[in-house]
């Protein structure tokens, strides 16, 4: 196979997956059809087997590609408010993203808490997946909260570990709201409850 065939099937395999996350974050996994997929991939509908064996697998991938590039965006975004102080940094990482959601439709939320609600329970491979996800995610809030740790800016009687799963558990729970509610109000509020009061020594 040539090497231009090779780069014609990874945009369109590119193509497919950002469709698909940007319909599953608008309607869900069950509410997302591959017609819909396809149709607005400009592919024939059979042709999404020649990229995913089933829409499962194709669902897995989307949590794969959704964390990957929100972890870039995380790690970009730290590096552009760290000025010496990681903890900060996290601190400042979080209003920016809560921001975005006031940009953005609330409705939306997160993906990988609304697809944990509903086929964690039904699908193994994507509840592995999403566990993945959450523990990569997990691994970034834990370094900077561990620094924090050990500059006394944030309170040593928990773990860092334990901390981490504080502020996503947290975190998740605010934007199940933001979404009930229509508003970032509540993302608002839990950053200023956790960095303000809940994280301090």
């Amino acid at each position: 196979m040539s090497r231009k065939k090779n780069i014609d099937l990874e945009q369109t395999r590119l193509n497919i997956l950002k469709v698909g996350l940007s319909l599953l974050e608008q309607k869900g996994f069950n509410a997302t059809g591959i017609q819909e997929i396809t149709t607005i991939a400009r592919i024939p509908k059979g042709s999404f087997y020649n990229y995913f064996a089933s829409k499962e697998e194709f669902c897995v991938e989307i949590i794969q590609f959704y964390t990957k590039t929100r972890i870039e965006e995380w790690e970009n975004l730290l590096e552009a408010e760290d000025k010496g102080d990681p903890y900060l940094a996290l601190h400042a990482a979080f209003i920016e993203l809560a921001i975005g959601y006031e940009c953005a439709d609330p409705k939306k939320g997160c993906l990988l808490g609304n697809l944990a609600g509903e086929i964690s329970e039904v699908s193994e491979d994507c509840r592995m997946a999403l566990q993945d996800a959450i523990g990569k995610f997990k691994k970034i809030l834990e370094l900077r909260l561990l620094w924090g740790q050990q500059h006394s800016k944030v309170r040593i009687d928990l773990s860092a570990p334990r901390l981490a799963d504080l502020v996503w558990d947290v975190w998740q729970g605010s934007l199940l709201r933001m979404k009930i509610e229509k508003s970032a109000e509540p993302v608002r509020n839990t950053l200023e409850t956790l960095f303000e009061k809940i994280l301090l020594p």
